[in-house]
């Protein structure tokens, strides 16, 4: 049996001192970045939802938006029917007997002085209690 021993070879375990750090400091730098692509994830989720809630929100509001529009249109359609000028004639004439002015009722500023002023006298709160029993 031959038993030759090599003195030249070097032990098993020769791995540098600093070797155990830079693996520790990968470890830590990946878990890091791990946690940060978990935050950042967990963020646009929940801007993605909020988003999609706004705009849910904006559809509605532009949805009521033409409602009201539309109101509005028939609301200045129905206010132009009450002021048709000869609709107001008419129900004027019906109802509080009036008529069209006639040239000779208008006057002058000087006209208005020349006019007879009438006294009014308002009733007594005695007297408007008398006429009411």
């Amino acid at each position: 049996m031959n038993t030759h021993i090599d003195v030249n070879l070097a032990p098993l375990n020769t791995a540098p001192k600093t070797a155990p750090k830079r693996s520790s400091f990968l470890r830590h730098t990946t878990a890091l970045f791990l946690v940060l692509a978990g935050g950042l994830s967990m963020v646009l989720f929940s801007v993605k939802y909020q988003v999609h809630d706004l705009e849910a929100e904006h559809q509605r509001l532009v949805l009521e938006l033409d409602d009201e529009r539309r109101a509005l249109h028939v609301l200045r359609a129905e206010w132009a029917n009450l002021n048709d000028p000869k609709r107001i004639k008419k129900l004027a004439e019906q109802h509080l007997g009036m008529q069209a002015m006639r040239p000779n009722q208008v006057m002058s500023l000087e006209g208005l002085q020349t006019l007879p002023v009438r006294e009014i006298i308002s009733p007594t709160a005695e007297e408007v209690i008398d006429e009411i029993q």
